[in-house]
């Protein structure tokens, strides 16, 4: 996911308590559960990725309500209660940790960082673990991998051409099929049809779609392999069946990636040597496809040669007839525009610190994902949730249109729009504001005194800067 996060704890003290399990409540109870189970594994956590997890590594667990538990063997932030050596319970929410699905790198005391994990309760109680891993290995990539961000935008035009859809589907279903058969003719099937796609159809498809696996393919691996164990197979299935195999949006591209890298992922470690070093490799800035192809022995030259009568035995015509019928399916600002009759552009200042942009963003796109219409535009067609949280001022936009336009970072300027169905507010009644203050549908925006609005903003497009 695209975000970056950072945030500035300012929190009072308060007296430690410790509670025995009998003083404990519901709340406490469950949140401790998932924390020390979660700790007892770290040996295992440790052994899925060398270096990643240790025994000592920090992490907190909270609900919707904000409740926390923080396990760390330092120490902890101010306001705890303890509950057991080295477990901290919270019965606010922490500062600047929202509602959101994960926080990766929360900040802790003597420049510590936790990952943070939402979790449900009683019918909602899904186990998170595997969201909990994937996000800290997020974290462990930002320290330890070369070139982290390469390859995040990739042009929609190149899904205006039917046989670069149709190839994506089937390059997907050889996957799953290699994945499941673990037979070399498979493998080397699928890998051969990844070859093609790389040196003769679209090298840029490719590239992307070999360096989302990289970022998400491996920490979508090491989440179900560190929680699931000896069933991580089944839970790699269950992911990869039900992923809907319409390649009509850069969004879609990017979703598959995390299966089929976990699949490479997964193939690679299976089929290598013992003393081939393919976690450093990966770190250095290998890509999952690229050591497959390598392990496996396939040639451009002999992939080129194979290709036609690869597609050919796997039904490519059928899928390239599939992909004639349909388009590419992406949402634009022009259809939001003429859906949503309100619209609020809110004009950021960005700090800079030693050549990066500290941007508080954090957001889920739904069902409908996000698609980087250019380099530093990201459109969400509807967002599920769009969060900033800075000093004294938020953003926090549910179910709503959202554009980021980081064009002009380099200015130190950033642009968010928002778009509503009904009025945000008039004109009148912002002139006659101090703080800012504004709740349309489930979003609410707020900022202190020093925001300004802009003298060309209409009650139907409002132009603010904070």
């Amino acid at each position: 996911m695209l975000t970056h996060f950072l945030f500035a704890v300012t929190v009072s003290l308060a007296p430690v308590a410790e509670h025995d399990a009998g003083q404990q409540n519901e709340t406490q109870k469950e949140l401790l559960q998932f924390a020390t189970t979660t700790q007892e594994s770290h040996r295992h956590f440790a052994s899925v990725w060398p270096g990643f997890w240790a025994e000592n590594t920090p992490f907190i667990v909270y609900n919707h309500e904000g409740q926390a538990v923080l396990y760390t063997t330092k120490e902890p932030i101010p306001g705890e209660q303890k509950l057991a050596a080295n477990y901290y319970y919270y019965s606010e929410r922490l500062p600047n940790l929202t509602d959101f699905p994960f926080d990766i790198n929360y900040p802790l005391p003597n420049n510590q960082v936790a990952t943070a994990v939402r979790v449900g309760s009683g019918d909602d109680a899904t186990d998170r673990r595997d969201t909990l891993l994937h996000e800290a290995f997020h974290g462990y990539q930002r320290a330890e991998f070369a070139d982290v961000g390469r390859s995040e935008f990739l042009d929609p035009k190149h899904l205006d051409e039917a046989e670069i859809r149709a190839m994506l589907q089937l390059q997907f279903a050889l996957a799953k099929q290699a994945h499941e058969s673990r037979e070399e003719e498979d493998i080397r099937d699928w890998l051969t049809v990844r070859v093609a796609l790389s040196e003769v159809i679209a090298s840029e498809v490719s590239v992307y779609l070999g360096d989302v696996e990289r970022y998400e393919g491996t920490a979508h691996w090491v989440g179900i392999q560190a929680s699931s164990a000896g069933h991580y197979r089944d839970n790699l299935n269950n992911f990869s069946n039900n992923f809907p195999e319409l390649f009509d949006t850069t969004f879609a591209i990017r979703s598959s990636a995390y299966v089929t890298g976990a699949l490479l992922i997964d193939l690679v470690s299976d089929f290598s040597d013992s003393d081939n070093n393919w976690r450093d490799a990966i770190e250095q800035g290998k890509t999952p496809y690229e050591l497959a192809v390598q392990i496996f022995g396939i040639s451009t030259e002999e992939a080129i040669a194979r290709f036609n009568d690869v597609i050919a035995q796997h039904g490519f015509s059928d899928y390239m007839a599939r992909a004639q019928t349909t388009t590419s399916d992406l949402v634009t600002v022009a259809d939001i525009e003429a859906s949503y009759p309100y619209r609020l552009d809110i004009t950021l200042s960005v700090v800079i610190n030693d050549g990066r942009a500290e941007l508080p963003m954090s957001f889920f796109g739904g069902d409908k994902g996000f698609h980087q219409l250019e380099e530093n535009l990201l459109f969400l067609p509807n967002a599920e949730t769009f969060q900033l949280t800075m000093p004294d001022s938020m953003i926090d936009v549910r179910n709503a249109p959202v554009l980021a336009d980081m064009r002009k970072l380099g200015e130190r300027e950033v642009t968010y729009s928002f778009w509503s169905q009904s009025p945000i507010i008039t004109i009148d009644a912002l002139e006659s504001m101090n703080d800012l203050k504004l709740q349309f549908g489930q979003s609410i925006i707020q900022s202190p005194a020093g925001w300004t609005l802009d003298s060309t903003s209409t009650n139907e497009h409002l132009r603010i800067t904070f």
